[in-house]
């Protein structure tokens, strides 16, 4: 089986290897307080700033998912006036969660923007006197990006808040360009299911010591209390902090990734552009994802596609959203080998 899903998605070969090393290890067995725990949080913390390009001003925290760095935004973090600027069914989700969060309190004025699929959020109505601005860097649903060039004409005085879910490890992202970035670790990261990434910057955390809120246990406060020890602020997902360790020492540079992934995801655009009864559902130009590709058609030939595709051992993800029924998605993930892309063309050829 080949798999293009677009989460979870492909791991990444050395996973297996690395599986048994942590078992034979002992380290996930061990209590998270203890001091091996600590020297893995340590040692794993300062590779990922390395290989992904995080300011070593910035904190990075592990949490369980992206999604529950929404709740840890929203309870801790988010106040007063927030922007959110979406084109699709994350974006929108995370947008309607945080207006029905109780924490934030009614005093928040909370503003939903939303932009079309072929246009750059520069080009939106977005307020200058916001105190947050909050956005999905690369729209899983329907393969939309935002590049770093449109992130740093963003008005400056507003916190920006980033889910980095489908670009986190197959993109080089400028971090200084925001304040609170997450993702998950079964996209570009290549690992399994079940932990999630949040990176913050001092100016964030200096928000999130003004508002003060400690009253969960995913507090954000909690959360950093717990890491300046190298802890965690629950029992954490050990074996994917080990695969993480591990896999950083193999991967190349998130500068490497980023070219090899911009070039394919350019071979790609350019191979279902010339295929007759299937087209990129965004436009040419930046606001195409690079990790993520998402291909139109009719419903009919949709359904056709993901058949024969199965048939073939080949997984191409569902349509999202509103996009459901009219699209398939094509996860453009570092893991996937090229020869594994060329088999996918070869199915197309062959239809």
């Amino acid at each position: 089986m080949i798999t293009f899903y677009p989460g979870p998605s492909k791991l990444y070969p050395e996973v297996r290897e690395h599986l048994v090393e942590a078992f034979d290890s002992g380290i996930l067995q061990m209590n998270h307080r203890s001091l091996p725990f600590m020297q893995l949080m340590e040692d794993t913390l300062t590779k990922f700033k390395s290989k992904m390009g995080v300011p070593e001003e910035f904190e990075v925290y592990f949490t369980s998912s992206a999604t529950e760095c929404w709740e840890i935004l929203a309870q801790s973090v988010l106040r007063d006036k927030i922007q959110f600027c979406y084109n699709g069914a994350f974006g929108k989700k995370w947008f309607k969660y945080t207006v029905t969060n109780p924490v934030i309190g009614a005093s928040a004025k909370i503003r939903g923007s939303r932009f079309n699929l072929n246009q750059e959020i520069t080009n939106i109505e977005i307020d200058n006197d916001s105190d947050f601005l909050c956005a999905v860097q690369n729209e899983t649903s329907n393969g939309t990006g935002i590049t770093m060039e449109a992130l740093k004409n963003l008005p400056a005085n507003s916190l920006k808040c980033f889910d980095i879910t489908s670009s986190l490890g197959g993109e080089n992202i400028d971090f200084t360009l925001g304040d609170f970035w997450f993702a998950s670790v079964q996209k570009c990261m290549g690992l399994p299911a079940g932990m999630g990434i949040l990176i913050c910057s001092a100016k964030g955390m200096a928000k999130a010591e003004e508002v003060n809120e400690r009253n969960h246990y995913n507090s954000l406060l909690f959360i950093q209390d717990n890491f300046r020890n190298f802890q965690t602020h629950f029992t954490p997902n050990i074996l994917n902090i080990f695969l993480l360790n591990r896999l950083l020492d193999s991967i190349p540079s998130i500068t490497e990734i980023d070219r090899k992934n911009s070039q394919r995801a350019k071979d790609l655009y350019g191979y279902f552009e010339a295929k007759n009864g299937l087209n990129p559902l965004i436009d040419p130009g930046s606001c195409r994802s690079k990790t993520v590709l998402s291909i139109e058609s009719s419903p009919e030939n949709i359904k056709y596609i993901k058949l024969k595709a199965a048939e073939k051992g080949i997984i191409l993800g569902n349509g999202y959203g509103e996009w459901k029924e009219s699209t398939f998605r094509i996860a453009n993930f570092p893991a996937i080998t090229d020869e594994e892309f060329n088999e996918l063309k070869h199915f197309f050829d062959t239809l």
